[in-house]
C-alpha cells in the first residue's frame, strides 16, 4: 500500500478543462500548525473543508492532496449525479437504509446545486436525466426489475423501442433501454476545480503533497515531504490509500476502471451518436460500457475493470478501442485521444468508512462508485459530526455506515477474482441463450 495513488496516465477531463482558475494549486514548502488538517482534495475533502469554515469561521484549514488538482478520482469519474439509490440496479438494504441512501444523494445535489449556483462555478451543469441499457438478456433481466420497482414507488421513466434506442444513443447494440429524469451530467474536473478555488480564505490548499506519515498526539503531527504540519483535528478524504494511515484495511477493496475521450468530433461523426447534442448512458450490466456523448463534441467510453492494480495504459487503450469498435462500428474512427484509469474504494455492503476513527482522527472513505453527490454530503455531515452538530440525517449516516469486514490476502483475491469469474459466466450464459 502507498501513501498515495500515482496514476499511469493523466485524466483526459483534466485536459480539457476550460476557463478553470489554476491559481488555488500549489505545493507544501514549509511546516505549519493548524486547527485542521483534510488529506484529500475531492469532493469529500471540498465538502468538509467548506461546512468547517462555517462553523469554524476564525480557525486554519490546510486540505491537501498528492496529486494536481482534479488529478484524483474526483476529476476521474464519469460526471453522472444520480439523486435515487432506487433508480440504480444495485440496490443496497432495503427500507430505512434505501431511503437513507436517497436522502444522501439529494442532500448532497441540493448542497452543491447551490454552490455551483451562488459561486457560478462552470462545469457544463446539464439537468437532462440519464439512461439506463442492456445488452444481455442478464441485462434486461435487471433493468426489467427495476422498472418493477420504479412502477412500485409510481416514479417516472420512459422505456424505449428499438427505433428509440438507434435514433437517441445510436447504436443497435443495444437490446433494451430507458430513460429516467433523476440525473444532472456535469463535466467533473471543472467542478473540483470550481469548488476548490472557490473555498473560503482561511482555507489553504496544497496540491501534489503527499503525506508520508502520521503521527499521532496532541497535536497531530502529519509529514508532508521534508515539512511537518501539526493539527488539532485530522481528516483523512483520501479514499482508496486509506489503509496506508491504519484505517479501514479490512473494510473497504480497491478496484480500477477505465475511460476513453475521442477527439472533437465533425458534426457527421456526432450525428451517427443520436439526435440530442448529449447524453449519457449507464449499463443495467455491472461490467457492462458507460458511455456519454459531451457538449464539447466528444464521445466519452468508460469500460474494463481491475482489481488492487491499474492496468497499462497500452492495455487500457486496445480493450476501449476494441469495445467501442463493437458497439459503434459506424464511426469512421475508433481511435481515443486521452484514455485513463480512476481507483475506487468499495465495502463489501455498499456503505461509507465514517466518523471518527481515534481521538481527533476523523475519515470519510469507500464512494462504492457513485462519489459525486455521495461524498459531498457525507463530507458536509462528516464537518457537523466533529462539531457536535445533531440531525437526522447525520444519525442515520451514523446509524448505517457500518462496512462489513473483507478478509485478508490471499482470501480477499480469490474472493473478488473469483466473483468477477462468476459474473462475466453468468453474462456470458444468457448471451448465449438469448441469441438462441
Amino acid at each position: 500500500m502507498q501513501a498515495y495513488t500515482p496514476y499511469a496516465t493523466t485524466s483526459g477531463w483534466n485536459q480539457i478543462t476550460k476557463g478553470s482558475d489554476r491559481g488555488h494549486e500549489r505545493k507544501l514548502s514549509s511546516d505549519l500548525r493548524i486547527k485542521f488538517a483534510i488529506v484529500g482534495a475531492g469532493f469529500a475533502g471540498a465538502a468538509v473543508a467548506r461546512r468547517l469554515c462555517e462553523l469554524y469561521p476564525d480557525d486554519e484549514i490546510v486540505l491537501l492532496d498528492a496529486l494536481p488538482a482534479a488529478e484524483g478520482s474526483a476529476g476521474r469519474s464519469s460526471g453522472f449525479m444520480l439523486d435515487r439509490a432506487d433508480a440504480k440496479i444495485d440496490v443496497r438494504g432495503a427500507g430505512p437504509e434505501s431511503d437513507w441512501h436517497t436522502d444522501i444523494l439529494q442532500a448532497g445535489r441540493a448542497w452543491l446545486e447551490d454552490i455551483v449556483s451562488t459561486q457560478h462555478i462552470r462545469c457544463d451543469w446539464r439537468d437532462i436525466g440519464h439512461y439506463k441499457t442492456s445488452t444481455t438478456a442478464l441485462g434486461a433481466k435487471e433493468l426489467n426489475a427495476l422498472l418493477a420497482r420504479l412502477d412500485a414507488k409510481g416514479l417516472p421513466y420512459r422505456q424505449l423501442s428499438g427505433d428509440n434506442i438507434r435514433s437517441e444513443l445510436g447504436t443497435s447494440h443495444c437490446t433494451n433501454a430507458a430513460w429516467f429524469p433523476n440525473c444532472v451530467l456535469i463535466q467533473p474536473a471543472e467542478l473540483i476545480h470550481g469548488l476548490l478555488a472557490t473555498l473560503p480564505a482561511q482555507v489553504t490548499l496544497y496540491t501534489e503533497s503527499p503525506v508520508r506519515r502520521l503521527d499521532k498526539g496532541a497535536p497531530h503531527t502529519l509529514i508532508v515531504g521534508q515539512n511537518k504540519i501539526q493539527a488539532d483535528i485530522v481528516i483523512f478524504c483520501n479514499n482508496v490509500t486509506l489503509p496506508f494511515f491504519g484505517y479501514g484495511k479490512y473494510r473497504q477493496i480497491t478496484v480500477y476502471t477505465y475511460a476513453g475521450m475521442t477527439p472533437e468530433l465533425t458534426t457527421e461523426e456526432l450525428d451517427k451518436l443520436g439526435q440530442a447534442s448529449d447524453w449519457g448512458a449507464t449499463p443495467a450490466e455491472r461490467l457492462g460500457p458507460t458511455t456519454r456523448k459531451l457538449n464539447s463534441r466528444r464521445f466519452l467510453f468508460r469500460a474494463g475493470f481491475s482489481y488492487k492494480k491499474e492496468l497499462s495504459p497500452d492495455h487500457i487503450n486496445a480493450v476501449l478501442r476494441d469495445m467501442y469498435a463493437k458497439r459503434y462500428p459506424q464511426m469512421r474512427s475508433h481511435q481515443f485521444e486521452y484514455t485513463w484509469g480512476g481507483a475506487l474504494s468499495m465495502t463489501r455492503n455498499g456503505v461509507p468508512i465514517f466518523g471518527r476513527m481515534s481521538e481527533n482522527v476523523y475519515a470519510l472513505s469507500a464512494c462504492n462508485a457513485s462519489g459525486i453527490l455521495k461524498m459531498t454530503a457525507l463530507g458536509k455531515l462528516l464537518a457537523e459530526e466533529i462539531a457536535g452538530i445533531s440531525g437526522r440525517l447525520l444519525s442515520d449516516t451514523l446509524q448505517f455506515s457500518k462496512p462489513l469486514w473483507i478478509p485478508p490476502e490471499p482470501i480477499r483475491s480469490l474472493a473478488v477474482n473469483y466473483n468477477f469469474a462468476k459474473l462475466k459466466r453468468k453474462m456470458r450464459e444468457k448471451e448465449t441463450k438469448a441469441s438462441a
